[in-house]
């Protein structure tokens, strides 16, 4: 693990776009341990602004969850700053709930308007979101379609991740195969219950999803995944340390990719050996 000295620093270094190996293979991750959540947050948006800047025409892939809000936060000033042309990036987001219209207010769309799209003006037509209506009527097609579209984009250049307490990536909950692909699944009770305060209950919790798939993710040509708290320690000890399993997802990232950044707070990294 690496302390950085600024909060851009660490991942700076590493260059985006290396080949992607999917079959196992031992490949530590870049693991930045940053004194505080907001560090980490500066150094995934420093990352993703140094990206745009060298790629106008980037594709980005992007999540959701309190862990991104000060990620955006961060990425917009950023930009702001810079004066960055986005006019020419795409955008991929992991995940929708199904059980949700897209004007919902607590949909991902909606929240990816709130704090990154409508800030910087980007263009609907380069906001991607896997379809939840067609997904609801016709999950297959609606899983291909989406699964085309990154294709047809060029693939995704950098893709964020957030780490569930119970080890899911997008909503790839425990047993995901790392050869999954985009598809609907049901939410595991976790993370169901991790979401029901956005909701007014468990009971009015969305209990289904679209999802890109472990494999999916896979295929970015780089990951960069932040995690901050204790609720995230076990997970993160797994992702780093622990043995590949279907009953913890985020295992299949590290042996499976060449650049795969952690960005942890100190309470995050606390179960680290």
């Amino acid at each position: 693990m690496t302390q950085p000295s600024h909060p851009g620093d660490a991942l700076r270094q590493a260059p985006v776009g290396r080949a992607v190996p999917m079959e196992p293979k031992r490949v530590d991750p870049v693991c930045t341990v940053h004194a505080q959540p907001s560090h980490g947050a500066t150094a995934a948006a420093l990352e993703l602004a140094d990206l745009v800047e060298a790629k106008p025409q980037a594709v980005l892939g992007l999540a959701t969850g309190n862990t991104m809000v000060e990620v955006y936060s961060a990425f917009v000033a950023e930009c702001q700053r810079r004066g960055l042309d986005l006019s020419g990036i795409t955008t991929f987001n992991l995940d929708e709930f199904v059980d949700l219209p897209s004007g919902d207010e607590r949909s991902f769309r909606s929240f990816m308007r709130r704090h990154l799209h409508g800030p910087l003006g980007i263009d609907d037509a380069r906001a991607m979101f896997p379809d939840q209506g067609l997904a609801a009527a016709d999950a297959t097609e609606a899983a291909r379609r989406y699964e085309e579209a990154v294709r047809a984009a060029g693939g995704i250049d950098l893709q964020l991740l957030g780490l569930g307490r119970n080890g899911h990536v997008a909503f790839n909950e425990p047993g995901s195969s790392p050869s999954s692909r985009t598809r609907v699944v049901q939410l595991h009770e976790v993370t169901r219950a991790d979401a029901a305060a956005s909701f007014g209950g468990l009971d009015a919790t969305p209990s289904s999803a679209i999802t890109m798939g472990i494999a999916t993710i896979l295929e970015a040509r780089a990951l960069r995944v932040l995690a901050f708290g204790s609720g995230k320690a076990e997970a993160v000890r797994q992702l780093v340390e622990g043995d590949e399993s279907l009953d913890c997802p985020c295992t299949f990232l590290r042996g499976r990719h060449t650049d795969l950044g952690v960005h942890l707070d100190t309470a995050a990294a606390g179960l680290l050996t």
